[in-house]
This record gives structure tokens, sequence and C-alpha cells, in this order.
């Protein structure tokens, strides 16, 4: 059974669904995976990470132009990543419960359980000490 709900923050608005077995502050695994198989999605997280946990639209769009398509991001490029910001990633991670997103003032910020997600982004089996994943799948070296 999944629970929908509504929360209103001052002007930020988040709508998500749970299951009502799950914990109220983690995300099932299945969630995780859904929500950072997008490299757009895990490149927002990186960028409000970077940003202190909040950004404008406009920045964050930027960004991304700038890490996808470098001094060629045109107007038709930045129009594109916008739309598929505002269309199909920042509503996924609103609906998961980790971002906030200000209608008015066209700002996202990082909430509720951000950093369990972003400890995947963090992935490295080859640094000690750095997110959930490098840990546990670190290789084993002969002693």
């Amino acid at each position: 059974m999944q629970l929908q709900f509504y929360f209103l923050l001052g002007d930020f608005v988040t709508v998500g669904t749970k299951n009502l077995k799950d914990d109220q502050n983690e995300l099932s695994e299945e969630v995780i995976f859904t929500l950072l198989s997008a490299r757009r999605r895990r490149e927002l997280l990186r960028i409000l990470n970077a940003l202190g946990g909040e950004a404008t639209s406009g920045d964050v769009t930027t960004e991304i132009v700038g890490k996808e398509h470098g001094a060629d991001g045109d107007a038709a490029k930045r129009k594109a990543v916008y739309v598929s910001m505002h269309q199909t990633h920042v509503p996924r991670l609103v609906e998961a419960g980790v971002l906030e997103f200000n209608e008015t003032k066209k700002t996202i910020r990082l909430t509720g359980p951000w950093r369990q997600l972003y400890a995947y982004l963090e992935f490295d089996p080859f640094t000690k000490k750095q997110g959930l994943l490098s840990r546990m799948f670190r290789p084993q070296t002969k002693k």
C-alpha cells in the first residue's frame, strides 16, 4: 500500500509516495537505483551538493549544459536541458522526497534523505573512506 503526501514549506511544495512499511527517512534500494539511472539526475545532485544544497533552475541548467556541451552550449541545447530537467528529472526527485522545488522563485533545494542517495554517487572502489559502495566493494588486495 502506498501513501501519497504533500508538504507545503513556505513556497516549496514536496509531493511524493512512500510504501507504508518503509522507513520514512530511507529510500529503498530500488528507488535509489531508479533515481540514479539518469545521468542528468546524478549531475543535478552533484551540482546542488557543490553549490551548498540550493540553486536556481537557471544555474543548474547552465552547469549541466556546460558539462554536456562545453562551449558549444547554444540556446537550443540549453532549452532542451531545461525542459528535461523540469518535465522529468526534478519531478522524479521531488516525488522521492529528495528535492524541493520552489515554483515561484525557480529554486531547487536538497532535502530529506538526499545524503543516502548521494552516498551512491561517491562510489570509487579504489579510494578508501569514500561513499557507501566504495567501502562495500573495494577490491581485496593480497597481503
